[in-house]
Parts: C-alpha cells; sequence; structure tokens
C-alpha cells in the first residue's frame, strides 16, 4: 500500500536511507534541543559583538539580511533533502539566531518583559499542543491537513502581498486592533502546525525510518517554534503599548 505521506514517500523513492539505526522521539528531542541551544548561543554572540563594538553599527543591517537570506536557503534545502539536512539544519538554526537575538533585545527595550513572557508563553503552547495530540484531542486526518496547507499558503500569499504593495506606492494601514486579531490568529496557526510537525515524527518513528530524517523533523519543529516566539513577541508589545 502506498502512502499519501510526504515524507514516506521520499522513503520509497530513497532506499538508500534505509539504515541499521531508526529514527526514535528521543533522537528528534535532542536534534531540536541542539538547533534551539545553537540558535540561542549565535544570538547572544551576535549582541555580544554589538555591544562590545567588534561589529559596526554600519554592518548590522547587512548582517541580519544576509542571516535571513542564509536562512530561508537552509531551511528550503533542510527540509528537502535528507542527505544535507543536518548540517543545513544547523547553519539554519545559526542564522535564524542572529535575527532571533536582535529582534528580542529591540521588543524587550519597547516593552520591559515581554521576551520573556514571550518564551514561557511558547513553552505553554507547545505543552499543552503535544499533550492535546498525544491524547488525540486533536486528530491529524488528511483532511485537516488539507486545510492547515491551504491556511499556510494563505498566510504566505498575504505576506508576499503585503511586501509587494508598497513598492507600487499602495500603503495599507491597519488599526492596533486588527494587528492584535492577525497576529492573534497566527499564533493560533502557529499551535496547530505543531500538530504537523508532531504527526510528522510519528510517522518517521512508526515508521521505522532512517535517523536521518530525525533532522528533517526537528527543523520543522524549530520553524515552528520561531513563527510562535516571533507572533507572542509581537502580540504581547501590543498589548503593553495600549497600556501605556
Amino acid at each position: 500500500m502506498r502512502t499519501s505521506n510526504p515524507v514516506l514517500r521520499t522513503l520509497e523513492r530513497s532506499e538508500a536511507y534505509v539504515g541499521s539505526e531508526a529514527a526514535s522521539y528521543r533522537g528528534i528531542v535532542l536534534k531540536t534541543g541542539l538547533l534551539l541551544g545553537s540558535a540561542v548561543l549565535s544570538g547572544f554572540l551576535f549582541l555580544y559583538a554589538i555591544t562590545n563594538s567588534l561589529i559596526g553599527v554600519e554592518m548590522i543591517i547587512p548582517m541580519l539580511v544576509g542571516a535571513m537570506i542564509l536562512a530561508f536557503i537552509s531551511v528550503i534545502v533542510a527540509s528537502r533533502s535528507v542527505r544535507l539536512a543536518a548540517p543545513f539544519a544547523l547553519i539554519y538554526a545559526l542564522s535564524e539566531g542572529i535575527f532571533l537575538g536582535l529582534l528580542t533585545v529591540l521588543f524587550d527595550a519597547y516593552a520591559p518583559g515581554v521576551a520573556l513572557a514571550a518564551v514561557i508563553a511558547t513553552f505553554a503552547i507547545f505543552t499543552v499542543m503535544l499533550f492535546l495530540y498525544s491524547s488525540r484531542t486533536i486528530r491529524v486526518t488528511p483532511r485537516f491537513r488539507r486545510i492547515m496547507y491551504s491556511v499556510i499558503l494563505g498566510i504566505l500569499f498575504f505576506a508576499v502581498l503585503g511586501l509587494l504593495l508598497p513598492l507600487f506606492g499602495v500603503n495599507i494601514a491597519f488599526g492596533e486592533p486588527i494587528i492584535l486579531l492577525i497576529s492573534g490568529v497566527f499564533i493560533v496557526v502557529g499551535a496547530l502546525m505543531l500538530t504537523l510537525d508532531f504527526d510528522r515524527a510519528e510517522m518517521i518513528v512508526e515508521g521505522g525510518m532512517d535517523k536521518s530524517y530525525e533532522w528533517m523533523v526537528a527543523v520543522g519543529l524549530m520553524v515552528t517554534i520561531v513563527w510562535i516566539y516571533v507572533e507572542l513577541l509581537r502580540f504581547l508589545a501590543i498589548i503593553a503599548n495600549s497600556r501605556r
């Protein structure tokens, strides 16, 4: 029987990755932790270099743009190639850490305490969604996947449109309540995306796939966690601003 799961279809096309050691939940957890730790370390080192004038002010923006481009390319490669998943997952984590480090400092300077609150909220959302998935309160069905993929594509289209319209002189300004609503929706979508990542992890482990696939799951989890964290930063900063 052939599967509709894209990860298992990849396995069917490449028997070279059926190794002696199968993927495990422990391996996925360790690799996800390694990626998150690498991001934190690179963000800390980047901020340390700025604080101690090891990086000139004029280099901050070019480095941020370069890190974002490198992160974008790396995450695509890591998500598509089992052979290259490990090195490019680490490159993605290190590049993303530079962006997240500066973003965290800026938001926390604007609204003190918002960064810690976002970290705690991200962990809470992850824990709740893992419980809901493991208890089968939320079931990832083919229909659920189709709906989620359609929503994600809609969000990407919305984001690209928001970047392109100003280039043609069209500026759309949303009020604070609308921005808060949009950010809240993005957080909910990010939380539901975690169930897709959990489902992918389960399919890989239960399917007895090679440990190389653990990196693909880990980088997918990190992308979703970063999504939720960034949206929580914005959401909490808006709330803090409205209370002033």
